[in-house]
C-alpha cells in the first residue's frame, strides 16, 4: 500500500528530482555505482598483472584479448539461463548474494596470479556470477522506478554507469599505487560488499505472478525468443545494442595497444598500466551524452538520436584511426604536489594523449546518444511479465556478438597495426550512420 502511494506522489514527476526522492532508486543507484566501481578496477588490475607478469615487452595484444574472452564465455552460456531465473526468483536477493560472492571471489586473486591460465579462470569465476547480477539489475529498474521516469532512469543509470566507469578506471592506477599490485585486491572487495550492503535497504514492487502457473526452463527460454521473434522494435533495439557494445569492446581491448605503441612508446608496461585513461575520457563523453540525452533532448525521436549517435561514432573512429600522423612533442609537463597526494607519478601531457583523450570524449558522446533511447525503446516495449528473460537473451546476445570480434580485432591488430584495424571499423560504421540519417530524412520530408 506504502509503495502504491509513493507511485502517485512521483506520477507526474519525471526528472531527476523524483529520482533522488526516491529512496528505493537511489540506493539500488548507490549499489550500481559501487559495483560498477569494483568491475572497472578489476579490469585494470587485472592488464597491469599481465603487463608486468608475462608481456613486459607490450608486443601482443592477445593475451588481454583471451583476458576479455574470459570474462565473456560465462556470459555466452549463463545470461539467457540467468535470465529465465531471475524472473522466478527475489530480485534484491539475487543483486545481494551476487555481489557478496564478487567480493569474497577477488580476494583470491593472490593464489590465482602466478600463471595466465589461473588468472583467466579467477576471471572466469567473477563473470560467471556476474551474469545472474546483471539481468537483475537490469529488470529490477522499472520496478522502483514509475513509468513516467523510466527515461530519465535510463538517463541517470547510464550517467552514473559512466561516471563509475570514469572513477572506476582512473582509481585502478591510484589503488595500484597505494596498495601495490599484490594488495590492491582487498579495495576491490570493499567495493562489492559496500553494493551488498546499499541493497539490503532497497524495496521493490515484484510483478505479480499468474497464479497456478508453473515454471519449465525451456519453456520459458523458447517463451523469451518467441516474444523477441514477434516484436520487432525489441529485436532492431537488442541487434543495436549488440553492434555498438562490439564496437566499444574492440576499442577497449585495442585502447591498451594505442596505449603501448602511441602514448608510451619507450614505456609499453606503463601504457598497458595507463590505457584505462582513454577509456576513462571516452566515460567522460558518456556521461555529457547522458546528461544531453536527459536534459535537452528527451523531446527528440529516439530513433533520430541513435541515427546520429552511429554517425558520429564512426567519424569519431575515424579519427582514432589518424593517431599514428599526431607528431610525439609534449603539450605540458605536470610535476605538482597534488599529483603525488594522488597517488599518480608526474608525467608530460603529449600532443598523443590530448588528441586521443579528445576522441574519446567523442566517442563516449555518441555511444551515450545510442544506448540510453534503444534501451529506453526497451523497457517500454518489453512485456513485464518475460523482461527478465528477454534481458537475459540480451546480454547473451551483447557477450556472444562481442567474443568473436574481439579476437578478430586483437588477430588484425597484431597482423596490420592498431591503428589501421580501427579504421576497417570505423569506414562501415560511417557509411551506416549516413544512410540512416538519409533515409530518416526522406521519410521525413514525405510524412
Amino acid at each position: 500500500m506504502e509503495l502504491e502511494k509513493k507511485d502517485s506522489i512521483f506520477e507526474k514527476a519525471r526528472g531527476y528530482s523524483a529520482l533522488f526522492a526516491n529512496r528505493d532508486f537511489c540506493m539500488l543507484w548507490l549499489a550500481q555505482i559501487f559495483s560498477q566501481f569494483a568491475d572497472r578496477i578489476i579490469f585494470v588490475v587485472f592488464v597491469t598483472i599481465i603487463a608486468i607478469n608475462f608481456d613486459p615487452s607490450g608486443k601482443s595484444t592477445s593475451l588481454q584479448s583471451w583476458l576479455y574472452i574470459a570474462f565473456t564465455i560465462p556470459a555466452i552460456l549463463l545470461t539467457a539461463i540467468a535470465g529465465v531465473f531471475i524472473d522466478i526468483w527475489n530480485k534484491k536477493m539475487v543483486m545481494i548474494v551476487t555481489n557478496i560472492l564478487r567480493g569474497s571471489i577477488i580476494l583470491l586473486l593472490p593464489l590465482f596470479d602466478k600463471t595466465l591460465m589461473s588468472l583467466y579462470i579467477l576471471a572466469f569465476a567473477l563473470s560467471a556470477v556476474t551474469q545472474f547480477f546483471v539481468p537483475a539489475e537490469a529488470s529490477i529498474i522499472p520496478s522502483v522506478a514509475n513509468k513516467y521516469q523510466l527515461m530519465t532512469a535510463n538517463s541517470l543509470f547510464a550517467t552514473t554507469m559512466m561516471g563509475s566507469l570514469i572513477f572506476g578506471f582512473a582509481l585502478g592506477d591510484p589503488m595500484i599505487n597505494i596498495f601495490g599490485i599484490d594488495y590492491v585486491h582487498w579495495g576491490i572487495g570493499l567495493f562489492f560488499f559496500l553494493a551488498a550492503f546499499c541493497l539490503i535497504f532497497v524495496r521493490y514492487k515484484p510483478v505479480a505472478k499468474i497464479t497456478g502457473a508453473k515454471t519449465n526452463f525451456w519453456a520459458d527460454m523458447k517463451e523469451g525468443l518467441v516474444y523477441i521473434k514477434g516484436a520487432p522494435i525489441v529485436r532492431s533495439a537488442m541487434l543495436k545494442l549488440a553492434v555498438l557494445f562490439s564496437i566499444i569492446v574492440m576499442l577497449s581491448i585495442m585502447s591498451i595497444g594505442l596505449s603501448q605503441k602511441y602514448l608510451y612508446p619507450d614505456n609499453p608496461a606503463m601504457g598497458a598500466q595507463k590505457f584505462a585513461y582513454i577509456v576513462v575520457f571516452c566515460g567522460i563523453g558518456m556521461v555529457l551524452g547522458a546528461f544531453l540525452v536527459g536534459h535537452h533532448f528527451r523531446k527528440v525521436e529516439k530513433h533520430l538520436l541513435v541515427y546520429i549517435g552511429i554517425f558520429t561514432c564512426g567519424v569519431s573512429l575515424l579519427m582514432f584511426s589518424l593517431l599514428p600522423l599526431i607528431p610525439q612533442l609534449n603539450v605540458f609537463h605536470f610535476n605538482t604536489k597534488s599529483l603525488l597526494m594522488l597517488h599518480l607519478e608526474q608525467f608530460d601531457l603529449t600532443y598523443p594523449m590530448l588528441y586521443s583523450y579528445i576522441t574519446a570524449i567523442l566517442i563516449g558522446v555518441s555511444t551515450a546518444f545510442v544506448a540510453i533511447p534503444t534501451q529506453t525503446i526497451l523497457h517500454t516495449e518489453i512485456d513485464p511479465q518475460v523482461r527478465g528473460k528477454v534481458f537475459g537473451i540480451l546480454f547473451t546476445l551483447l557477450s556472444t556478438a562481442s567474443a568473436f570480434p574481439v579476437l578478430v580485432a586483437a588477430w588484425g591488430a597484431e597482423m596490420v597495426g592498431v591503428a589501421k584495424m580501427i579504421f576497417l571499423i570505423a569506414f562501415p560504421v560511417l557509411i551506416f550512420g549516413v544512410y540512416k540519417l538519409i533515409t530518416y530524412r526522406r521519410r521525413f520530408l514525405a510524412g
